[in-house]
């Protein structure tokens, strides 16, 4: 039986060691650092806004009128708000909008009851957005 020699030591390199490896590592760890700083900075910014509105309860009256109460949540009822409400059709299409400026009050918890005209049957009413008038 023949002996197989051992590959030459100089036939093979050595692998080079790279510096890119632990670059690479802190640009990732970096930039996650920075992604996880941002995602935490903007879920608290958000968790209590100034002001948030909802609709619990709405009608149809006809094709082209829904009524709603509209509720509205502040941190200081001293100041007034403002909230744009939407009624949707079955397609999602936009079928009616108001703008409800709501005042000053002695409670932070608001009902508003509302009425709203739209182009043909709206099928949902929610709120859009609301803010803060300055």
């Amino acid at each position: 039986m023949a002996c197989v020699p051992a590959p030459s030591v100089t036939r093979y390199p050595h692998r080079r060691r790279t510096r890119r490896r632990p670059l690479l590592i802190a640009i990732v760890a970096a930039v996650a650092a920075i992604g996880l700083g941002w995602l935490l900075w903007a879920a608290y910014e958000q968790a209590d806004p100034a002001v948030s509105g909802d609709v619990h309860v709405f009608t149809i009256d006809s094709a082209q009128k829904v009524s709603f109460t509209l509720t509205v949540q502040r941190k200081d009822p001293s100041v007034p708000v403002s909230c744009t409400v939407i009624a949707q059709a079955s397609d999602f299409e936009t079928v009616g909008q108001k703008t409800i400026s709501v005042p000053a009050a002695p409670t932070s918890v608001v009902d508003v009851p509302q009425e709203l005209k739209t182009i043909r049957e709206a099928t949902s009413v929610s709120v859009s957005q609301c803010w803060v008038n300055s």
